[in-house]
């Protein structure tokens, strides 16, 4: 008895869950130094004895390639893979050894050169070329080779992965593989299928996103197979073909390349196997159906550039169920689209990393206002809610005019960075690009500016006044600071103001009628100083007053990396939520140990410590 089959890009391995008490499996590889000699020792485990045909095809380009199956298997032939311009040294020695007396070529001419068919024409095999003037006319002429079919399928013939999925399928059941494009069918394509309209069926593989509605109502008797990615509509299709098939022959191949999977394919159709489609990660789509499956013997497919020897030894050890999924922390600005992701990486048992679906108590997120916001999703198999925790930043929405003064436009430097007030109440420093115009301009007067800062839908303006001033003397002779207060607190201002010219602190009195600190948000004070007739400037920034910072709770596995956060989230008097900077009293925690820490941290302008209790488990 032929023994069961499975080839696999073994990169895969690591990332299969199952539900079942497996047997480690027993593991082979068939690989070369490249596709080339890959696609020849998957003939040589094959096709052991001698072998009238063979089918060559470009190992440059899938398009006229894939549709070549049907062909190999209605004449028991391995499909090799030649280069353009010469016959490939590893195909060549394959003919030879099975002793081929014909061999169909599957392309034209500018696909497969007329040097590579003088070439088998020396060694004394018969030819025959197939192909069109296109990808969709050489499908159709490889269809006409198999007669008159009872099933067709329908592919796209700008992707390979629905052809070689379908690939075995097709050959066992003699079903022609024709291309169509996305929104139309070639006219001869179509002639060919309304010519066989009274086929049993006709399966056209792919969602609307891959074959349009318009294509799919052209085609008659036709049956939609297979929706989503390319990996889901590669399960799909082995999902709904398995009763007709053998499921103990498994053939898995890179959905990255045509190459392996095609060859594999004939090898696949000799067992009535299914070829499946896989990545690293695996798709969480590949990942639910390997968990189904008794995978009893792996064949690995590809050399170690593509499949590691770790990777390998790894595949004696499947996990068995998600152990840790760790809670999702995302970042947006206000008014931003956000999709909560579909897949989450967990830890399997075994240590190795898994993709996995994840189901959140959602459907859409509301990013118009500002804050911090949880959600919940449940993942198949894991013992508690995965936390979905989005950060919503705010964004600017006022930003007032700036004023400023010079004696010299030459020796101004633009502000990198201007005051805003944010959605949230807050007010903040963000940088500004400005558009500098007439900047090359010294003399007295006025020079406006206008800047742009990001999700500010407005521009910023400033005001430059230079002014003549005699003997050389600016007017903004005094330093323009900038303080802060809490909202409602008590303050007191500066008693003097610098002296840029004589270098001394001056008197001032500032004027204080603009000030309310009962609300927040920015104020810019002008001072009288003593024995001068310029006038001081500041700007008076009053901040919400902090009512409230939550305990914060954190549970990790030992021996994962934790950073503690910079910032954390605060609830305001007006009871907002603000990010606030910490200064944690211990940063440094043994992640090596389990146990629980609870660290003190200190927050700007709040008289309590900060709690966070970080729980460190065992893996």
């Amino acid at each position: 008895m032929t023994k069961k089959r499975v080839i696999v890009v073994a990169t895969l391995i690591l990332c299969l869950i199952s539900s079942k008490v497996l047997a480690a499996p027993k593991t082979t590889r068939i690989y070369g130094d490249d596709r080339y000699e890959t696609a020849a020792k998957v003939c040589n485990t094959g096709w052991k004895g001698k072998s009238n045909y063979a089918v060559v095809v470009s190992g440059e380009n899938f398009p006229d390639a894939v549709s070549a199956a049907p062909l190999a298997k209605k004449y028991n032939a391995p499909i090799l893979l030649t280069n353009k311009n010469v016959l490939n040294m590893y195909t060549s020695v394959e003919l030879k050894r099975l002793g081929v007396k014909n061999v169909f070529l599957v392309g034209q001419k500018g696909v497969i050169s007329q040097n590579v068919e003088d070439g088998l024409k020396a060694m004394g095999i018969k030819t025959t070329r197939i192909g069109g003037k296109d990808r969709y006319e050489t499908s159709l002429e490889v269809a006409k080779k198999l007669g008159k079919p009872k099933q067709i399928a329908i592919v796209n013939g700008s992707y390979f992965e629905d052809a070689v999925s379908m690939a075995p399928i097709a050959a066992i059941k003699g079903m022609p593989i024709l291309m169509v494009g996305k929104d139309s069918v070639d006219s001869k394509v179509m002639s060919y299928i309304n010519s066989n309209k009274k086929a049993e069926q006709i399966y056209v593989i792919g969602g609307e996103d891959i074959i349009s509605r318009k294509v799919f109502n052209s085609i008659p008797n036709a049956k939609r197979v297979g929706k989503g990615d390319k990996y889901q509509r590669n399960i799909d299709i082995i999902n709904y073909f398995r009763n007709e098939m053998n499921m103990d022959n498994l053939f898995l191949a890179s959905g990255r390349s045509y190459a392996d999977a095609l060859a594999g394919s004939t090898l696949a159709a000799l067992d009535n196997g299914f070829i499946l489609l896989g990545d690293s990660p695996l798709p969480s789509s590949t990942t639910k159906f390997l968990s189904t499956e008794v995978v009893n013997n792996l064949t690995i497919l590809g050399g170690p550039s593509i499949i590691g020897y770790d990777l390998e030894s790894a595949a004696k050890y499947l996990p068995k169920e998600v152990s840790y999924v760790s809670d999702v922390y995302d970042n947006i600005y206000q008014n931003d689209d956000y999709t909560p992701p579909k897949s989450l990486i967990a830890r399997a048992s075994d240590g190795s990393k898994v993709e996995v679906d994840v189901n959140w108590n959602l459907k859409k997120v509301n990013t118009s206002k500002p804050g911090l916001f949880t959600f919940y999703g449940d993942v198949e198999g894991y013992y508690r809610r995965v936390a979905l925790n989005l950060v919503v930043n705010p964004i600017p929405i006022k930003i007032p005019d700036v004023y400023k003064t010079s004696y010299s436009r030459y020796d101004f430097v633009l502000p990198e960075k201007v005051l805003a007030t944010l959605s949230d109440g807050t007010s903040t420093e963000l940088p500004v690009v400005w558009d500098y115009g007439t900047q090359q301009k010294n003399s007295p007067g006025l020079y406006v500016f206008n800047g742009t800062v990001d999700r500010y839908n407005k521009k910023v303006k400033l005001t430059l006044q230079i002014t003549d001033t005699g003997g050389g003397y600016p007017s903004n002779i005094f330093d323009d600071t900038t303080m802060e207060i809490v909202q409602g607190e008590p303050y007191k201002l500066p008693k003097t103001v610098l002296d840029k010219v004589t270098n001394k602190n001056m008197p001032v009195t500032w004027n204080t009628r603009s000030i309310d600190t009962s609300k927040t948000g920015i104020v810019r004070l002008e001072g009288t100083v003593k024995d001068s007739p310029y006038k001081a400037y500041m700007t008076l920034i009053v901040l919400p007053k902090i009512k409230d910072i939550p305990e914060i709770r954190v549970r990790k596995v030992q021996g994962e990396y934790y950073y503690l956060p910079n910032q954390i989230l605060a609830t305001t008097s007006d009871d907002r939520n603000i990010w606030v900077d910490v200064t944690w009293d211990n940063p440094f925690i043994d992640m090596g140990t389990p146990q629980t820490y609870y660290i003190k941290g200190r927050v700007k302008h709040y008289d309590k410590p900060v709690l966070l209790v970080l729980e460190v488990v065992s893996n």
